[in-house]
């Protein structure tokens, strides 16, 4: 008898236990994301700099009436990008359920020739996600490019990059497949009569954190077949990407790199060997970054981590968990989208200001209107809404706001 009782005295104690062990399991969760949504490390903007450059109040630009009645938007609108072409503006932007992939994903190209009212050019579906779309006004003609995902919205799974040509208004081709599978489109530019294309090959970039990156710097002479320039990657490094670029009045070539499981890198390569990218690292981590040049000046918009650095150089981590504990604080944290001086010197990257965003934002597209006047598009949550993580902000929605950025 007293067995019997023993036991289930001992079986209800376990009970609680494990309940205990689990309820402040779950506690002590909460308590870090409580913690990370207030977060806020010190940051040192540029007031120099800040004074030489203002905007103007941000309008929401997707959703609105601008746009033509026909588009079926989702309340996920983000990765964009704008550019210039024979007096029109071209924009073009992503449209999904959440930020996460889809199959229900929709890439709209619009065109303005006044900023203020937009037309419908065409759509791109495929029954998988699309992301990252691109321009380039190269040798009289517009290219468009963008890369097709997965549909699972836990994984990163780029299968194809693909390229479609304007051949009148409202008319495009048929998108082809180019390059090599598996790799992402970043960044395409133009320089001395080529295009420059930034890619990297994205398959097992979270699944494995070990495995030997290729991130490329590809060239063109038509804006249709790409191949590396010099046949050489321009890093190896595990994590390597988003490899955003641009070049200087004598050809000089600066850059950021994402280090998805550490931080970020700013680089430079010398005009007689664009391969050869020289870069410092930092612990900082610059998502989405797009970089321009005013005059001799180059600036980088990108996201800021209001909790501070990405890599906490943890040494009370285990270094199997280190890259894991990193995302997780990273995406529990709040972000803004800011504008940062490049330091050629030093190759670091100065904040200069943020815009007002929140949750999920940063990726910026820009285009000049005149000598010190530039139109950025950028995508936020609500920026009048609450001030969600970046995590929530990804699954709650985001908006496209324009800005006229002015230089002093």
């Amino acid at each position: 008898m007293f067995g019997k009782k023993g036991s289930c005295c001992c079986l209800a104690s376990l009970f609680r236990l494990v309940f205990s062990l689990i309820f402040m399991a779950l506690f002590a969760l909460a308590a870090c994301a409580a913690y990370l949504q207030i977060a806020k490390a010190p940051v040192e903007f540029d007031e120099s700099a800040a004074a030489r450059v203002s905007f103007s109040p941000l309008e929401k630009v997707v959703p609105s009436d601008k746009l033509p009645s026909n588009l079926a938007l989702s309340k996920s609108n983000n990765n964009l990008d704008i550019t210039k072409f024979k007096d029109k503006y071209y924009f073009a932007f992503r449209s999904a359920p959440t930020h996460f992939a889809s199959p229900k994903t929709t890439i709209y190209l619009l065109s303005s020739s006044d900023l203020s009212s937009w037309q419908y050019e065409t759509e791109f579906k495929m029954g998988s996600d699309l992301r990252e779309p691109r321009f380039l006004a190269f040798k009289d003609k517009l290219f468009f490019y963008f890369f097709q995902g997965g549909g699972n919205p836990l994984s990163f799974a780029p299968q194809s990059m693909y390229v479609s040509e304007r051949s009148a208004e409202g008319e495009w081709s048929q998108p082809k497949p180019f390059y090599e599978p598996g790799y992402v489109v970043w960044r395409v530019k133009e320089r001395g009569g080529k295009a420059y294309m930034s890619v990297y090959y994205g398959v097992g970039l979270y699944s494995d954190e070990h495995r030997e990156g290729s991130l490329q710097l590809l060239v063109s002479d038509d804006g249709l077949n790409y191949a590396p320039v010099d046949g050489k990657k321009v890093t190896a490094e595990a994590s390597a990407e988003e490899g955003e670029f641009e070049f200087d009045e004598d050809g000089t070539l600066y850059a950021t790199v994402r280090m998805e499981m550490k931080g970020g890198q700013v680089c430079s390569a010398p005009r007689d060997n664009l391969t050869a990218w020289n870069c410092k690292f930092t612990l900082f981590k610059y998502d989405s970054s797009l970089m321009f040049r005013h005059g001799k000046d180059f600036y980088v918009v990108a996201r800021r981590n209001v909790d501070g650095k990405y890599n906490r150089e943890s040494t009370i981590v285990p270094e199997s968990l280190r890259s894991k504990y990193y995302l997780v604080r990273y995406s529990l944290s709040r972000k803004r989208t800011a504008l940062y001086r490049l330091d050629k010197e030093k190759l670091e990257l100065v904040p200069v200001l943020d815009f007002p965003s929140r949750g999920d934002t940063a990726f910026s597209g820009i285009v000049k209107i005149d000598d010190n006047k530039y139109y950025l598009l950028n995508y936020s949550s609500d920026i009048d809404g609450f001030d969600w993580s970046w995590i929530w902000g990804q699954i709650v929605g985001s908006n496209i706001y324009g800005t006229i950025l002015e230089f002093k």
